[in-house]
């Protein structure tokens, strides 16, 4: 890959990694403060059941309890957990969904409606003490009726998690683009099939945690959390507890990966920050295992009913999906997954008419939101089974179906008819999808494998090939900014409201600062995910750090390189026009050698120094704001060659191929480490990991013993192409990348394990790819073959 500037393009190594690997990272339970107590939250044994009476006098009276709190104690002080749907007018205006309410509090009052649920909580001088005092409470449920299955709980007579409702739909509306009832009638074939994508848990290897700090002399709590948003956290304690917002920091300091799931705002940090406002005590709560699986969102839980149609040639005209998510007890995020994959589902291929209704449905479950791709895997594993299903009744090539329906270069920018998530018309902006598409059949070595699939079959090999292509909205709004400080040392302290969870913010901010300040990375701090450094921001979700974060570190690059200039050209008495900045210099155009430096001017622009009647702020510093006008478009290919193991039903991954296209990278290095571990985690939902629920509400895969991760033994080399389609919509050119591969494993596996099985003429339908699942889809298939022999012998 040509590299354009000093830093930006460069294969530079994470300058964090250092002291993480020597284990000096500062994760929340790292942090230690004098006298603090600790906190254990009594957890809902009953998916569903009345609270009726709560007594804690036996746990107060054990020895070191300091407080016990239950619902009732928070009901009148905190409100609600917020509804984070991030919906904009646009949207509300055209697809009009109906959303609910968010009814989740910090502690359940009255009612309990999953197993797992915060009902009440201890705070001790230990965590031994409160757990031990946990068992002391005294709670008389009153179990009800437990609906687990998203199409019961939508019938009429089904259990109601929220009376105030009516029924059990969470979120109800349409995404939709030209007309598919017209053109379904046109079409030589209609496929209608159904789809189901697991239940699955985000499993960082630092769990969640909370430790809190109320200082009396200011009134003001400092919370340190394991959380992807700070600056959401602050303003939702605020809003919350009504305590003003100016009063709270909010610091997410290294935080052990955080995919989606801390993306949120959960009960134990509004509790925590209550407890402390009542205590004024230090405070910490750290999540264990167990608490994990059943206490933070689970993701994904879709179901789809896909009707397409399409003609002799492969050309598809029209689809129509019915898309039902199973969101468990509360919606915490409102229409976010499900408009993600609604608007998602096309991805890269020529559909003009498209209709997905969408119901988002509550059952006596975790509560579902986001996990790493955030509703787009799901996407196109329905749209890219449904390629292969069309090209095996067309006995055409999958590839030449997907290259058929394959949005050109030339027609870039593609207004696709359908609306993103922002309200903004969705319009990929850049990419070429084709030569992405052909770079990866080529390192797959594609059509070289179709010749040898036979003769691998009469050997007894059953191995197949898999393809899948995505294009994923990055960069969204609202915004993120950046505070740049030159103090009088040259020691520049650039702060970003992103939050990093792994992404390497650190390495990749101070390229694009010393870039666009032509300074050495070594004279720059960068410092994320703490609210004192920048006034506003929005977090680090959606792939839009990048986008985002990094376009407000340019545009505060820029506003402080004229700060500089403006104080150079009134020393040196002379227009800013004849300026220039070099090697972290501003100096004049034709005398390089009369000038200052950054550390110069920060000793001007401190006060009293400067001559007087200049209309300067003191400080060289500034604070700037990127808000993106829409989202990016990242596109990209996966394909994996598998062989299947029918007397077992074991996959091996024997090739995986990713051809990515997310603008332009800046650190090419940080990029295929996201690629590659966004695929990991994607092998693990497609064919390991699934929470699964008994009749009555309780996780049976609660443990690792029975929830599956995939270890480095099961995770194939990456192989990864980098393409650059320079966005049209920021000045760095980039798009996201953090969640690009996650997306396909899903639909690529999927599908190469059914061109694998051909002879066997299965159709994988559901994740995950289990050894049990493919095994009985074999066995199913062998013995209805047997079956149709030994009755056309008869």
């Amino acid at each position: 890959m040509k590299n354009e500037g000093k830093y930006i393009g460069l294969d530079l190594r994470r300058t964090e990694d250092d002291r993480l690997l020597m284990g000096k990272g500062m994760y929340v339970d790292d942090i230690k403060l004098d006298g603090c107590y600790h906190v254990a939250f009594l957890r809902s044994p009953y998916a569903h059941a009345n609270i009726n009476n709560i007594r804690t006098v036996e746990a107060l009276a054990l020895d070191g309890v300091i407080a016990a709190f239950t619902g009732e104690d928070l009901v009148d002080k905190v409100g609600y957990l917020p509804l984070m749907s991030n919906v904009y007018p646009g949207v509300m205006e055209r697809e009009k969904p109906i959303i609910k309410p968010q009814m989740q509090r910090a502690l359940a009052y009255k009612k309990a409606r999953y197993v797992g649920e915060p009902v009440a909580a201890i705070v001790a001088i230990s965590r031994a003490v409160a757990e031990d005092a946990l068992e002391l409470i005294q709670i008389d449920y009153e179990p009800l009726t437990v609906v687990n299955d998203p199409y019961k709980a939508m019938k009429k007579e089904s259990p109601i998690l929220f009376e105030e409702w009516g029924d059990n739909i969470a979120v109800s509306y349409e995404v939709k683009a030209g007309n598919v009832e017209k053109v379904l009638k046109n079409a030589d074939f209609i496929i209608r099939e159904k789809f189901k994508v697991n239940r699955q848990s985000g499993n960082p290897i630092e769990t969640r945690g909370v430790l809190t700090n109320w200082d009396i002399r200011t009134n003001s709590l400092t919370m340190w959390s394991s959380t992807q948003m700070p600056h959401r956290l602050q303003y939702y304690i605020s809003e919350c507890l009504s305590i003003p917002k100016s009063n709270i920091r909010v610091v997410a300091p290294d935080v052990g990966g955080g995919f989606g799931p801390k993306a949120l705002i959960y009960s134990e940090e509004i509790a925590l920050a209550y407890f402390a406002t009542v205590l004024k005590k230090p405070l910490k709560w750290i999540e264990d295992r167990l608490e994990h699986m059943k206490g933070t969102a689970h993701s994904r839980d879709q179901h789809h009913f896909v009707e397409v149609g399409f003609q002799k040639d492969g050309t598809i005209i029209g689809l129509r999906d019915e898309l039902i998510l199973d969101t468990g007890a509360y919606n915490l995020y409102g229409v976010n997954t499900s408009y993600n994959t609604a608007a998602h589902l096309p991805g890269p291929y020529r559909l003009d008419h498209y209709t997905c209704n969408v119901k988002v449905i509550s059952t006596n479950k975790v509560p579902c939101s986001q996990y790493r791709g955030a509703g787009r895997p799901e996407a196109v594993f329905v749209m890219d089974r449904i390629i292969d299903l069309i090209a095996k009744q067309l006995n055409m090539d999958p590839a030449d179906v997907r290259i058929k329906n394959m949005i050109t270069k030339e027609e870039m920018p593609y207004d696709t008819g359908r609306l993103y998530k922002d309200g903004e018309p969705l319009i990929y902006d850049s990419g070429d999808y084709v030569t992405c598409f052909h770079k990866a059949l080529e390192e797959i070595d594609y059509h070289e494998f179709r010749s040898k699939q036979e003769q691998y079959r009469k050997e007894g090999k059953y191995i197949g090939v898999g393809l899948s292509a995505y294009v994923e909205g990055t960069g969204q709004g609202p915004h993120d900014g950046c505070r740049i400080s030159i103090d009088s040392s040259g020691s520049i302290l650039c702060g970003v409201s992103t939050a990093s969870q792994g992404q390497g913010h650190q390495t990749t901010w101070a390229q694009i600062c010393a870039e666009y300040l032509d300074v050495p990375m070594e004279q720059i701090q960068i410092v994320t995910g703490d609210t004192a450094a920048v006034k506003y921001g929005s977090g680090t979700y959606g792939s839009r750090s990048a986008v985002v974060g990094g376009n407000a570190i340019v545009k505060a690059c820029k506003s402080i390189k004229k700060k500089a200039i403006k104080i150079a050209s009134i020393l040196l008495e002379t227009s800013k026009e004849n300026l220039i900045i070099g090697n972290g210099r501003v100096f004049l155009i034709d005398k390089p050698d009369v000038g200052y430096t950054y550390a110069e001017l920060a000793k001007w622009a401190e006060p009293n120094k400067l001559p007087l009647k200049h209309d300067i702020e003191p400080g060289l510093s500034v604070e700037e704001y990127f808000v993106p006008s829409t989202a990016t478009y990242s596109n990209g290919v996966h394909a994996a060659l598998v062989e299947v193991d029918i007397e077992s039903g074991k996959i091996e991954i024997i090739k995986y191929v990713v051809s990515h296209d997310s603008g332009k990278i800046i650190n090419p290095m940080i990029a295929e480490g996201q690629i590659a571990g966004g695929v990991a985690q994607g092998i693990g939902g497609a064919v390991y990991e699934e929470i699964v629920y008994d009749d009555n509400g309780q996780i049976v895969t609660g443990t690792y013993m029975d929830y599956l991760l995939p270890t480095a033994s099961e995770i194939p080399d990456i192989i990864s192409i980098h393409m650059e389609s320079p966005s049209t919509r920021n000045s760095l050119g980039v798009k996201g990348v953090g969640e690009g591969g996650t997306i396909s494993p899903p639909a690529v596996l999927a599908n190469a394990v059914e061109d694998a099985l051909r002879s066997f003429d299965i159709k994988i339908n559901s994740l995950p790819l289990s050894p049990n699942y493919i095994w009985n889809l074999v066995n199913e298939s062998s013995q209805q073959n047997k079956q149709l022999v030994m009755k056309s012998n008869d």
